[in-house]
């Protein structure tokens, strides 16, 4: 790992996000919307959208729970809406601030300010570790981003990713635990995990005859950090009919034989 986060090259900076951190528990944050982060019907993934709900919700979370820190439990994400350019908006608020737990609202927004998502986060309140991150350097008013002059994507979040589809259509996909796709924990990224559910999820509908579907919405739990690799998916589909895939995704750390994350996952028709 490097010695400082994020490193030069790294997801949350290539994504070139953009923060806003405001008063009363609220958080902006800005992903522009380019043709690496699309899906099949070519507006921006569902795992991308829930990379940044992960990373503005998180920050939000961290910033009320201070001096204490957090654990992420659970990301919701459901999409009313596609978005294919220019930029998507994320607006986060505290929805509960309690003495165990904090749940984090965030509303998607297109261009124009239409609302095409909700997504709702839930992290376990902890005590703080000399090794946890200080964040209050980058908690400010102003609009700040980790990108540097260079950040951008290189290729599809697939591909940076470093997915590998097994078998086509069965959902079984690999991905390596590399600095790019790292927390500062040295854990797979939460947004990163939900990418490679959401391409598990879409390669096992394509298995099925619903036709063309992308993802629409994502349920997942948290239930371990994935820190070791390679990280391997299965997938049992629930549900397969014209127009529609309901799924259930475990994600399991093969290096230490342990399942960290399971997501149910439902496909649509485009939304756009």
């Amino acid at each position: 790992m490097a010695t400082t986060y994020p490193p030069d090259r790294h997801l949350l900076r290539d994504l070139r996000l953009s923060f806003e951190h405001q008063a009363a528990g609220t958080s902006r944050a800005w992903m522009p919307v380019v043709p690496e982060l699309a899906a099949a019907d070519g507006a921006a993934r569902a795992g991308a959208l829930a990379t940044l709900v992960d990373v503005i919700g998180g920050g939000l979370a961290a910033q009320t729970a201070q001096p204490d820190w957090i654990a992420t439990a659970d990301l919701t994400l459901h999409l009313a809406g596609a978005v294919s350019s220019g930029s998507v908006e994320a607006r986060a608020r505290v929805a509960h601030a309690g003495r165990t737990t904090v749940v984090i609202e965030v509303t998607l927004h297109d261009g124009e300010g239409a609302e095409i998502g909700l997504a709702t986060m839930s992290f376990a309140r902890l005590p703080r570790r000399d090794s946890n991150p200080d964040i209050s350097a980058s908690m400010t008013s102003s609009t700040s981003s980790m990108a540097l002059p260079e950040s951008r994507l290189q290729g599809s979040l697939i591909d940076e990713l470093g997915i590998v589809v097994g078998a086509y259509g069965q959902g079984a996909v690999e991905a390596p635990i590399c600095e790019w796709s790292r927390n500062s924990l040295g854990a797979m990224q939460g947004g990163a995990v939900a990418i490679v559910i959401d391409a598990a999820a879409q390669d096992a509908a394509a298995g099925t005859r619903a036709g063309p579907v992308v993802v629409t919405d994502l349920q997942l739990t948290y239930l371990a950090l994935a820190r070791v690799g390679p990280i391997r998916t299965r997938v049992d589909v629930l549900d397969a009919r014209p127009g529609v895939v309901v799924a259930r995704v475990e994600l399991a750390d093969a290096g230490v034989g342990r399942v960290t994350t399971v997501g149910r996952v439902v496909l649509t028709t485009s939304l756009q």
